[in-house]
């Protein structure tokens, strides 16, 4: 009976370990999550609500600004006349490889390549100084989201 037990306890962490790791991160990142961001244009059962928590996962409230104010409309299929892409608004010269891959496509790719540039290369954020009706950016979004 105990290598029964042995045998079946066993078996649910090999099919877990099987998968690829694209399909487990994002999973293990929602279960773990305590805190949840709400964005209060959106319906609470937008996709648009996925990816702001998906964001504020990665990197906490200022990434989520960040996203904001680069692509208010959360629209991963956006193109700027500057020819920006994405939820992060990539110049494509600069990020041509990864805009014309198959994971651009994912959202959530995209979020995860915005923070992996953003995180190794400061300089890269000058969102912060940017200025709408006067004020910072991110302080004139920060009342569209709330932390619970």
């Amino acid at each position: 009976m105990f290598s029964v037990f042995a045998v079946s306890t066993l078996t649910p962490f090999l099919a877990f370990s099987t998968l690829p790791v694209e399909e487990v991160q994002p999973r293990v990142r929602t279960e773990v999550q305590q805190e949840s961001i709400t964005h209060n244009w959106y319906a609470t059962d937008s996709v648009i609500q996925d990816y702001v928590n998906y964001a504020y996962e990665l990197w906490g409230i200022d990434f989520v600004k960040l996203i904001e104010c680069e692509n208010g409309r959360w629209d991963p299929k956006r193109v700027s006349k500057t020819h920006d892409h994405g939820l992060c608004q990539l110049h494509y010269s600069y990020n041509k490889k990864f805009i014309d891959s198959p994971e651009f496509k994912d959202p959530y790719k995209q979020l995860d390549y915005c923070y992996e540039k953003y995180k190794t290369n400061p300089e890269l954020r000058y969102w912060p100084d940017r200025k709408i009706n006067g004020e910072k950016c991110s302080d004139y979004v920060d009342d569209r989201f709330d932390i619970t």
